[in-house]
């Protein structure tokens, strides 16, 4: 998604600063987009040490997403690239929670960069749920022209359903997520169908 919405505008030299996982890593390097930032980082510890900081030239956009070695270190740096160097901001949603399973949720990649995200006084550009960026690319890859016969289904209200409504296609909020029944009861926003199971789903055809 990233490479086909932003890689081809990137010049050959030109690199992301990345705040992301390994599996993040990996899909710039089968893509051939050049990043830096990926990892630990300790560089500078204090507010003081960053009057040293240089940054790099060829850098055009930061991107976010769950980064397990996220730091204060990394949030300024890419804090600096966007406002001193005019870095464009891009993340692959802000989901501020994450179900890891029934018993426990995390704190998703919306709460990793809320920090960067207040600091800017801005959000990034996401290309992920629930922009409809991602509907865009998916249609385009997968020759999708109608979109009538498209069903999003998923869990959490404020992306999956979010991300239907935005790209004008029907939606099915199944009860086993992060959405409650009193958050869906609370939420102007509504779901075309409810299910409590995707089991329910494949039963209904």
């Amino acid at each position: 998604g990233i490479n086909a919405e932003y890689g081809d505008e990137l010049n050959e030299g030109e690199k992301i600063f990345l705040i992301g996982s390994d599996g993040f890593s990996e899909v710039m390097k089968e893509n051939g987009i050049e990043y830096i930032g990926f990892g630990r980082d300790t560089e500078y510890r204090n507010f003081k040490e960053f009057g040293a900081f240089t940054p790099d030239p060829s850098v055009k956009y930061v991107v976010g997403g769950f980064d397990p070695y996220f730091n204060h270190s990394k949030m300024t740096k890419a804090f600096i690239y966007i406002r001193e160097r005019g870095a464009k901001y891009i993340a692959t949603n802000l989901d501020i929670v994450y179900p890891l399973s029934e018993d426990r949720i995390l704190p998703g990649t919306g709460s990793v960069l809320a920090g960067l995200n207040h600091a800017l006084g801005t959000l990034p550009t996401v290309i992920g749920k629930p922009s409809p960026i991602f509907y865009d690319i998916i249609s385009k890859e997968q020759n999708i022209t109608d979109k009538s016969k498209v069903l999003m289904v998923g869990d959490n209200l404020l992306t999956d359903i979010q991300f239907g409504k935005n790209s004008g296609i029907d939606t099915t909020l199944v009860m086993t997520g992060v959405t409650t029944r009193e958050m869906l009861d609370d939420s102007a926003l509504k779901p075309t169908y409810v299910l409590d199971s995707v089991v329910d789903l494949l039963e209904s055809k």
